[in-house]
């Protein structure tokens, strides 16, 4: 068996020796032209986001030192930063205080004397402010807002947060207590670890004109952007317990006094940023269609606010488009 078998693979061997030599198939032929046409390029709308970013969303990376893409001036632009604690008013289990676009003076605060809230008669400071009041000839606003957290413990907190929008806050004013007439309006449990966060709308396009300082005063009533007004009902009668605090982040630019008034600080105005009409367009959107209250803090804020842009930017290209092609 094994001889015939080594005789069978000769044979085999041989025929394939002796065969007529197979033809190669033709070569596919390759194509070398290469595409010009490559990925799209993310920068743009990145840069388009994070331009909307700055001057719509007040805790973003990018609103702090953010100007306006406007064509404005050389200006200064600035993070007034501060915390403000709410008090109970005596033992009424009960507060009321404002916040306002009042740079030097962005609180109200109200004495309560049941149903009724009756304003100060002034504007206070929050603090942080002072290199903006001690340099600026002329301010306005590019974003503002505040974070409203629980001052209480687990075992203290009780009672409602009534937030209210008000667009014309004056001092000496009243409200009754429990009113939801603002804009816009809403109602949070007080609890420990509560977080809301709420953010000003301009109030039409003169809110970004520039105004003279001295336009910022401790009885101002003409405010050009949205106020909030904080209520605490049914809380601990504790006598001035703390309630909540209340984070206020207001991002302003500024022009200074020429001349050498206000020595080097000059040299610190930044070249205004080339216009974006494509952001101011998406900003007036997104103030337009987007509920000034997000539930959470920064973080909260921050991931709403960037996708509010995103889709903002998305509507204001495709209108363009629409009208380009349509």
């Amino acid at each position: 068996m094994a001889g015939t078998k080594s005789k069978k693979q000769a044979k085999n061997k041989k025929s394939k020796k002796n065969a007529a030599p197979r033809r190669k198939a033709p070569a596919v032929p390759v194509s070398r032209v290469v595409s010009k046409i490559g990925k799209p390029n993310p920068g743009p709308r990145r840069n388009h986001v994070t331009t909307i970013c700055s001057v719509t969303d007040p805790f973003c990376v990018h609103a702090r030192g953010s100007q306006r893409p406007d064509g404005g001036p050389p200006t200064i632009p600035f993070q007034i930063r501060a915390v403000a604690t709410i008090l109970a008013a005596t033992t009424s289990g009960a507060a009321r205080w404002t916040f306002g676009p009042n740079v030097g003076f962005p609180i109200l605060k109200s004495t309560f004397a049941n149903p009724t809230y009756t304003n100060d008669a002034a504007w206070v400071t929050a603090g942080g402010d002072a290199f903006v009041t001690a340099n600026a000839k002329e301010v306005r606003l590019t974003s503002f807002g505040v974070i409203v957290r629980s001052a209480m413990t687990a075992t203290a907190a009780k009672g409602l947060v009534i937030l209210n929008v008000d667009p014309a806050p004056v001092p000496s004013g009243t409200a009754v207590t429990g009113a939801m007439q603002g804009s816009e309006s809403q109602i949070i449990t007080l609890a420990a670890g509560m977080e809301h966060t709420w953010v000003s709308k301009p109030l039409g396009p003169s809110a970004h004109l520039f105004r003279p300082l001295t336009a910022y005063t401790s009885t101002a009533t003409d405010m050009e952007w949205t106020s909030l007004a904080v209520e605490v009902t049914g809380s601990d009668t504790t006598n001035v317990i703390p309630f909540l605090t209340v984070e206020i982040v207001m991002n302003v630019e500024f022009t200074v006094v020429t001349g050498g008034a206000t020595g080097g600080v000059g040299l610190l105005q930044k070249t205004p940023p080339v216009p974006n009409r494509v952001a101011l367009a998406a900003q007036e959107h997104v103030h337009a269609t987007t509920t000034s209250f997000i539930a959470g803090g920064i973080s909260e804020a921050t991931s709403f606010l960037e996708k509010t842009a995103k889709g903002a930017l998305d509507t204001i290209l495709s209108d363009g488009m629409a009208l380009l092609f349509g």
